[in-house]
């Protein structure tokens, strides 16, 4: 128990009575300013540095907010701006998906004389010695053995393998691959064979053909229809460059495929075509080069012996 002595009240009642006379002063300092403006002066410090430090903690408080409501905000956009790109990439993806398709029905609506079946590319294996590719139709949907492989956009290869519901076409490019071509241009229509080439995969060659024979570069290769494989007249692509030795009797062309065979996606298999008929790729139109204009222009080395 704690127990007072007329000091400790004595020393009670005198803080009291300060307490009460300083609070009377302050209330009265406009008209006792000898008492409160010394008061003032003591207590200036204290208010000035309480004040300095309510400020400091306001502004840091309200810098956190700001940090705070940014960072949700900033968290906030970088969603909404990833759901946007991926919206963009299905929409561009849709959009090609679409352009690929209609590309496709056009094609077989303009070329009733081939029955064919459309299938997608689901794998593919391109090596130097090896270009194939796997799509997913078979021999469940009618595809067999040797059956010509087409785009649009021309000659894509041949069924090597069938299997119950895929199969393994083997490309224009392999190496081990070869194709009946004839150049287009009616004052020409040299033929030979175009090859894949081992070294340069996206440079087939048509090869084999005599030192003298009239083609030019810019000339059209459409499929021969000689052999067993292909129907005449499908488009395989066009030479860009000539080659030859002074001591060789034959020559070679470099051929620009009309297939970009990196970017396949979907094909058609042909199941039969009717004797006869001819494939005609659009926007293709034979290469007409009047004998003299082609003599200024590539000399005696384009012409054809007589």
């Amino acid at each position: 128990m704690f127990s007072f002595g007329k000091k400790s009240v004595a020393a009670v009642l005198i803080l009291l009575i300060l307490i009460a006379v300083v609070g009377w002063a302050w209330r009265q300092r406009s008209s006792l300013p000898y008492i409160t403006k010394p008061l003032q002066l003591a207590a200036a410090p204290f208010e000035y540095g309480t004040a300095w430090i309510m400020d400091k903690f306001s502004s840091a408080a309200y810098l956190v907010e700001i940090n705070l409501k940014n960072r949700i905000e900033w968290e906030a956009l970088e969603k909404e701006n990833a759901a946007l790109k991926e919206h963009s990439v299905d929409y561009d993806e849709l959009a090609a998906e679409n352009k690929r398709l209609r590309d496709l029905l056009d094609f077989r609506n303009t070329h009733g004389q081939y029955k064919l079946l459309a299938s997608s590319v689901i794998s593919r294996d391109y090596g130097t010695w090896s270009n194939t590719l796997i799509i997913n139709a078979g021999s469940k949907d009618g595809v067999e053995m040797n059956m010509p492989v087409i785009t649009p956009n021309g000659v894509v290869g041949f069924i090597s393998d069938a299997f119950d519901y895929s199969a393994r076409v083997q490309l224009m490019t392999d190496p081990r691959t070869s194709v009946g071509a004839i150049v287009e241009r009616p004052e020409s229509r040299v033929s030979s064979v175009v090859r894949g080439n081992g070294n340069v995969p996206t440079e087939p060659q048509f090869v084999n053909i005599a030192k003298d024979a009239d083609i030019l570069e810019g000339d059209t290769l459409v499929t021969s229809g000689f052999g067993s494989i292909y129907p005449k007249g499908i488009y395989i692509g066009k030479i860009t460059s000539i080659h030859q030795n002074d001591s060789d009797f034959v020559k070679y062309a470099v051929i620009e495929t009309g297939v970009d065979f990196s970017k396949l996606e979907e094909v058609f298999v042909i199941l039969n075509a009717q004797s006869g008929q001819s494939y005609d790729k659009p926007g293709v139109e034979p290469k007409l080069v009047p004998q003299t204009k082609r003599d200024k222009v590539e000399g005696v080395k384009g012409a054809a012996a007589l």
